[in-house]
């Protein structure tokens, strides 16, 4: 069972898609989907079951309007090419991934456009890990805005729609390691248009574990000719021990420039394992004054990184 079964919906808590739309067209309150988790729980796969009932009633409420039933009567075939709804502009937090430290809740947000169609009658986005939505599905979340009855979306002029969900994760009750990589966003769009947007993976974006790099050059200041020893501890959020632990055997860059240029990295070296798990040591000898820094370039389960500079006065 996904992690996420352990967080909380608000008993009898109704959710909808596109309640503008569905007011507007008198079916607001027949369409309405409650949750069968009245206990206060639900998991992954009734998150899921939610979401694609609402789906369902967005597509109901458009198919009861009268434009759809006028196109129904109609002896014409519709170009399906020609009357499509489109998603795009997707984003997670601005870019392609989220990060989530060890304690605190942390707010994912996710945007995008919906366009073709004056007439918006539901669009959701849920946010999922695994192989398969139905078959291998290891996390599902519905957003805040799905459980709070509230409309993402808002008219962005013409037949243009900008929407906004945004997903509360906690990292103590909702999260494990094996959740750190690739997730999907599953997105629905429902408008006036003859075909809709109903997709499992409207975008892979990475979620992954907030990391800290240190760094210190020293001694400072230090006689010319002498060792500078530049050390750096590379870590990252547990989500199975909730603390921050030295990420091992990652490739690390030092970096140096002159007091007034820009950094340019000199080596590149693995960061330890054991008792110095996450930590990187270098000498350099003391020629002139200079400034010290790690970098971390990231992977696709930790962000990168760039230390602060260090910089040691050379007399």
């Amino acid at each position: 069972m996904s992690q996420h079964s352990r967080k909380k919906l608000t008993t009898g808590k109704k959710v909808t898609l596109g309640v503008g739309a569905l007011a507007a067209s008198g079916l607001a309150v027949g369409l309405l989907v409650t949750p069968s988790a009245t206990a206060g729980q639900t998991d992954a796969a009734e998150a899921l079951e939610q979401s694609k009932a609402a789906v369902a009633d967005a597509s109901a409420a458009k198919d009861a309007a009268p434009k759809a039933k006028a196109r129904a009567a109609s002896s014409a075939e519709p170009d399906p090419t020609a009357d499509v709804a489109v998603v795009s502009g997707i984003t997670v937090d601005g870019g392609n991934s989220a990060r989530v430290g060890t304690t605190n809740t942390q707010t994912i947000t996710v945007k995008w456009k919906v366009s073709g169609g004056s007439t918006l009658y539901g669009s959701n986005a849920a946010i999922w890990r695994g192989t398969d939505r139905d078959s291998g599905l290891k996390q599902f979340m519905n957003s805040e805005e799905f459980y709070a009855d509230t409309d993402p979306c808002t008219s962005s002029g013409g037949a243009t729609f900008s929407c906004t969900a945004t997903f509360k994760i906690d990292p103590q009750d909702d999260l494990k390691n094996e959740d750190a990589g690739a997730w999907k966003i599953s997105l629905c769009a429902i408008t006036e248009a003859t075909t809709d947007v109903d997709t499992d993976n409207a975008k892979t974006w990475y979620l992954k574990r907030w990391s800290r790099l240190s760094n210190n050059a020293a001694p400072e200041p230090v006689a010319k000719d002498k060792t500078i020893t530049i050390t750096g501890k590379l870590e990252r959020a547990n989500w199975d021990t909730h603390k921050y632990a030295g990420y091992t055997q990652q490739t690390v860059r030092l970096q140096a420039r002159s007091l007034t240029g820009s950094y340019a990295t000199t080596s590149s070296h693995i960061t330890g394992t054991g008792s110095q798990a996450g930590v990187e040591k270098q000498t350099r000898k003391a020629t002139t004054d200079r400034c010290y820094r790690y970098k971390f370039e990231g992977t696709s389960t930790t962000p990168p990184l760039t230390a602060t500079g260090d910089c040691v006065d050379v007399r």
